[in-house]
């Protein structure tokens, strides 16, 4: 044979080789992994649990290369969340963990340790921040930092829509300081403050007994109860534990009517809702239903019964009541709500302040470690005994009355003290001398001018719904 001829096939085999190996597309799948896998592990849990997953685009319709913020609002329902100042809030959250340090529902807070509102004042660029309450054991209780009192600045410098933030944690500083009097401010003091820290913030913030003004022997357990937290971790159970133990110092002390603090509330977890609510209902329903969980149409079963057990009182104390007074505000939500919601078809429930968020859906947490991502979609809407859920827009109160208005800003006292707006409403209601002072309260003392609020540190704390485990 020919040995040119050889030569030449051998060639053109080599060469046909070649153009088959350049043909081949490299295998890219690592890479495309690399920028997909977080939208592609979201749209899994959401396709299955998420309680609006009907109202998802289709796959095909889906851009898996948007970062994954993005990709993930491309998810969502409108039925999620509700409109705010022309925007609208979801409230189903995915949250990246290596830019944040997540906070879960057990409030250990980076912070000076309190609470507070900005408010505008007048027509003025003039701002200042009211302090709702002071968290024991926290820089801000160990500088002398009281609720009620408003700060003005912050070392040195009036506090303005740019800077308020630095109220939230920082350095050690200084903050300007004045305090309301009958004739408007009182001058303002500087208030030194150490460097903000975790802060494990005890939902049980505080606690009372009265006697009844009119010395009919009624006894009025009053609770303030800041975030439905089992402990301070996810496997801890002292704050619940100490509610329960509360619960007896109650029912010693003789308490037959109840003010449930709420109006700081913003939510948390359902287990605690449920003890709660065990704690203050009539003593004959115990064992009937609070409600249930209603799932999307995927979930079997779907529909999970909440029972009103002797058993989750686990040690503590049925009070055995017919009437509690909740004192609410427009930061009252989920959880609270799901109390109020779940309580009302057995007893008689009276709201006093103003009108909750009105998030009647719950949540569930997905943590991806490897992706270091979490996804908490709103997957359940929570219903009473009575097939109830409509309160998507909050609760009315029976009693409107707003503790930061300019008019009341003389009744913005110590929670506990019994000349506090709210809480005074309550026991004059109980005692039955509201009418006088519902005509008191309608007096203006020195009023500051109007109050425009532009931002809550309460904001940071709201979780997207009834937190389910």
């Amino acid at each position: 044979m020919n040995p040119y001829y050889m030569n030449w096939k051998i060639i053109r085999v080599i060469f046909i080789c070649l153009l088959f190996n350049a043909c081949v597309p490299e295998d890219r799948r690592e890479e495309y992994d690399s920028y997909t896998g977080v939208q592609k592990w979201v749209e899994g849990i959401m396709r299955d649990d998420y309680y609006w997953y009907e109202d998802m685009p289709e796959v095909t319709k889906l851009n898996f290369f948007n970062d994954p913020n993005t990709f993930f609002q491309s998810l969502l329902s409108q039925n999620d969340g509700k409109q705010r100042n022309g925007t609208h809030y979801y409230y189903s959250v995915l949250e990246d963990l290596s830019e944040t340090n997540t906070r879960g529902i057990q409030q250990a807070d980076y912070s000076y340790g309190f609470e507070f509102k900005v408010f505008r004042m007048g027509n003025e660029n003039e701002f200042a921040a009211l302090i709702l309450y002071v968290v024991p054991d926290s820089p801000a209780e160990k500088a002398g930092l009281k609720r009620g009192q408003w700060i003005f600045d912050i070392n040195g410098k009036f506090l303005s829509e740019q800077n308020y933030t630095a109220l939230l944690g920082g350095e050690a500083t200084r903050f300007g300081i004045s305090s309301r009097s009958e004739n408007g401010f009182a001058p303002i003091k500087s208030y030194s403050i150490e460097t903000a820290r975790k802060i494990d913030e005890n939902p049980i913030l505080y606690y009372q007994v009265y006697s009844s003004a009119n010395h009919d022997g009624k006894r009025i357990g009053y609770l303030v109860y800041n975030h439905f937290s089992a402990g301070a971790t996810d496997d801890d159970t002292a704050y619940d534990d100490q509610l329960r133990k509360l619960s007896h110092e109650y029912k010693n002390n003789g308490v037959n009517e109840f003010v449930l603090d709420l109006r700081y509330n913003n939510g948390g977890l359902l287990t605690s809702a449920e003890l709660l609510c065990a704690i203050l209902a009539p003593e004959s329903i115990l064992e009937k239903s609070l409600g249930y969980i209603e799932y999307n149409d995927k979930k079997k079963p779907q529909i999970q019964n909440l029972a009103l057990s002797s058993s989750i009182l686990n040690g503590g104390a049925n009070l055995n009541l017919n009437t509690v007074y909740i004192l609410t505000s427009e930061f009252s939500a989920s959880a609270s709500e799901m109390v109020i919601n779940c309580l009302s078809p057995y007893m008689k429930v009276v709201l006093i302040g103003m009108q909750t968020e009105g998030k009647n859906v719950g949540s569930i947490a997905y943590k991806n470690d490897k992706l270091n991502w979490e996804l908490r979609p709103i997957i359940c809407k929570i219903y009473n005994s009575e097939n109830q859920s409509d309160y998507a827009e909050g609760f009315a109160p029976d009693y409107v009355l707003d503790e930061s208005s300019d008019t009341n800003m003389y009744r913005f006292l110590e929670l506990g003290n019994p000349d506090e707006l709210l809480l005074n409403t309550a026991l004059q209601l109980i005692s039955g001398t509201y009418e006088e002072a519902e005509k008191l309260s309608s007096v203006s003392r020195s009023p500051i001018g109007k109050l425009t609020p532009i931002h809550c540190s309460l904001d940071k704390k709201a979780t997207n719904g009834v937190v389910i485990q």
